[in-house]
């Protein structure tokens, strides 16, 4: 997978704009996922996509794809997608249907370093994953719907529909069943969602200029259960094109979790898309604020006969979880720092990531930007 980085160094005619539009007609991909990332070790796969273009709509007119994907720590992400961005005029449509799998998701709770080193105190290190992970089964069913509004406005109406089972690692033990949050014993989960969104940006796939702003709410729970409730998240993405090709994106988004929703369904920090390099699901929170910085170098196109580009870029990632009583807080950030390369193909985007956080270096070869 590192063929991407060799993108940006080959000599060659610039890329096409991010955004440009294909002829019409349909194009194939075969895509091996041989990817990597210091959380979920090597994984393998496969996804076959197929993007059909009418000649107007960046970056496709419709796409359909199915992935096959594991890893070498037992973690399992299979996937049928649908997206028609014009479903109806002024609709976009996607449905997604997703089997996951963990044998080691990780959970520490709200635990500072601190009082998670009180809890392990003694415990050899190679008895640590155990105690701190817990195996999960996760299928669902995704479906969301955007209306186009008085431009820039949108409309965006949601749901999920998943069954969650959970098993500790260690038992009685576990961090899970000493702290004993809400939902871990798992179920029958059902949200639905609706947002407000004023969408400015050239490609919601790979932007280069525009902003993204969204008000979401989530209302639901377990449909057997006693947990229910929902979460409130704002979210603001800010893309500016710079001289030399260069981009500034910026991401910021404030999440709480309003009444008694299932642990697994907090917002975390840490892993390849919040806070690169901290360790994945590091810290769960009724609350989280995070924010995302890149700049990034869209690069060249090594072969102007094909649809291929590779670039680069650096970042800084930064976020915190809270309770909400208590709120946020001067102190208690979690910030990661590193470098990056992108690939792109048609519209699969190929990334790979360094990122640096709380002592920890971590490798994440990945696909899709991270906002």
């Amino acid at each position: 997978m590192a063929w991407f980085f060799l993108f940006a160094l080959l000599g060659g005619p610039a890329a096409r704009g991010v955004g440009a539009v294909e002829t019409a007609g349909w194009k194939p991909t075969a895509l091996p996922l041989l990817s990597f990332s210091s959380d979920e070790g090597a994984g393998y796969g496969l996804r076959i996509s197929l993007f059909g273009y009418d000649g107007e709509t960046a970056p496709y007119a419709r796409a359909f794809s199915l992935q096959v994907f594991s890893t070498t720590r037992g973690r399992k992400a299979h996937r049928l997608y649908l997206d028609l961005p014009r479903f109806r005029p002024g609709e976009r449509l996607e449905a997604e249907l997703l089997y996951e799998e963990q044998e080691y998701a990780n959970f520490y709770g709200d635990l500072g370093d601190q009082g998670a080193e009180r809890l392990l105190a003694g415990v050899p290190p190679e008895e640590r994953q155990r105690l701190t992970t817990f195996g999960q089964v996760y299928p669902r069913l995704m479906l969301m719907w955007l209306r186009q509004l008085r431009p820039p406005w949108q409309w965006r109406l949601g749901a999920q529909l998943g069954h969650c089972r959970i098993s500790p690692n260690a038992g009685p033990a576990s961090l899970l069943a000493r702290l004993n949050p809400k939902g871990m014993e798992g179920g029958l989960l059902m949200l639905g969602n609706t947002a407000l969104r004023r969408d400015t940006r050239d490609d919601y796939n790979d932007s280069r200029r525009g902003t993204l702003a969204e008000l979401l709410l989530e209302l639901g729970g377990e449909v057997q259960g006693k947990n229910r409730g929902g979460r409130l998240s704002l979210d603001h993405r800010y893309f500016l094109p710079l001289p030399w090709g260069l981009v500034l994106a910026r991401r910021t988004t404030a999440t709480l979790v309003l009444g008694d929703l299932p642990f697994y369904e907090y917002p975390a920090l840490g892993g390849d898309d919040t806070v690169r390099g901290l360790l994945e699901a590091r810290e769960r929170g009724e609350g989280r604020l995070l924010a995302n910085l890149e700049l990034r170098w869209p690069g060249f196109s090594p072969l102007s006969s094909l649809p291929l580009r590779g670039g680069l870029l650096c970042f800084l990632d930064a976020g915190q979880t809270f309770r909400i009583r208590s709120g946020p807080s001067l102190r208690g950030w979690r910030t990661g720092v590193g470098l990056g390369g992108r690939g792109h193909w048609h519209g699969t985007i190929v990334r790979g990531d360094l990122g640096y956080a709380a002592g920890r270096l971590a490798v994440y070869l990945k696909f899709s930007q991270v906002f």
